[in-house]
């Protein structure tokens, strides 16, 4: 039992330790500073850093198992809605990939051309290899749709990867 209950404790140490270097490493910019607030940048916004150790995360629902130097990209985009233009080009990823939209609504198209919306507030984790491309619909949206996009992939691996069209979507 005395293991088990230091265990939080360290836990809200390590979590207090990453929110002093993350402080550290955006200072007192001006995206910081909006972030912090509770708004988004104007701009592009993009963090990278590498793991600088192995990483073993298990639970029932998540299984993360890293065990070489992994990139963790973090960026933030908007895209005007068009109910013709894509969002970015079709890709997929060499990692898991974790995006959470933050204003309208983000439709992903998947290599089936079949579709699912990701709206404001909600999450989708994209799966290695997954190929897809994003759409963001003016039928859905009056403004700009924003999201962060979380991805994890082999340190020096290409990322996104480009495809080639696999359909048509509507």
């Amino acid at each position: 039992m005395g293991t088990f209950a230091r265990r939080p404790r360290t836990l809200g140490r390590l979590a207090a330790l990453v929110a002093v270097a993350v402080a550290m490493v955006l200072g007192t910019s001006t995206v910081s500073a909006a972030l912090v607030s509770g708004s988004l940048p104007s701009a592009g916004l993009t963090y990278v850093s590498t793991t600088l150790n192995s990483v073993n995360m298990a639970g029932d629902a998540i299984r993360l198992k890293i065990k070489d130097n992994v990139t963790v990209k973090t960026t933030y985009s908007f895209a005007t809605p068009s109910d013709t233009a894509l969002v970015g080009s079709w890709h997929y990823h060499n990692g898991p990939v974790i995006l959470t939209v933050t204003a309208g609504t983000l439709t992903l198209i998947g290599s089936d051309c079949s579709s699912w919306d990701i709206s404001a507030g909600e999450t989708y984790i994209e799966s290695a290899g997954q190929v897809l491309v994003g759409k963001a619909f003016a039928s859905r949206n009056t403004e700009n749709v924003q999201w962060f996009t979380t991805r994890l992939y082999p340190e020096g691996a290409q990322d996104p990867v480009p495809v080639d069209a696999p359909c048509t979507p509507a």
